[in-house]
């Protein structure tokens, strides 16, 4: 098997080197010379999707604490509304606050990076 190899890859460079020779002999004529030139492309036009304004819904919070119980239980059986209560904890309730600055801060930065590929585009044409 190894004097296979041998006599297959002997051939082949043989091959390769006969097939190389006879091309730079068909040709009578010097070699011609490449030219390669460049010229910058001009950037993409931008466009961004248009985005929408934001229409917040309104919410009311009701505070429940032991001294109102009953009476805000009693104005929300008179309203006709269903009783349901969602609790949230003095913690929770910040951390409900801090989340939101968070988000907030998200979105400026990402408004930020908009703003850039906008002026990048726009200015450096």
């Amino acid at each position: 098997m190894q004097k296979t190899v041998k006599v297959l890859t002997k051939s082949v460079l043989g091959f390769g080197l006969l097939l190389s020779l006879t091309a730079c002999g068909m040709t009578n004529q010097p070699p011609q010379e490449i030219v390669v030139s460049s010229k910058p492309l001009d950037k993409p036009e931008l466009t961004l999707p248009s985005v929408d304004e934001l229409q917040l819904r309104p919410v009311e919070w009701i505070i429940i604490t032991e001294a109102n119980l009953e009476q805000r239980l009693e104005e929300l059986r008179t309203s006709g509304q269903p009783i349901a209560i969602f609790g949230i904890t003095g913690e929770g309730y910040e951390n409900l606050g801090l989340n939101f600055s968070d988000i907030r801060a998200l979105v400026q930065q990402q408004q930020e990076i908009i703003v850039a590929y906008e002026n990048y585009y726009k200015t450096n044409k």
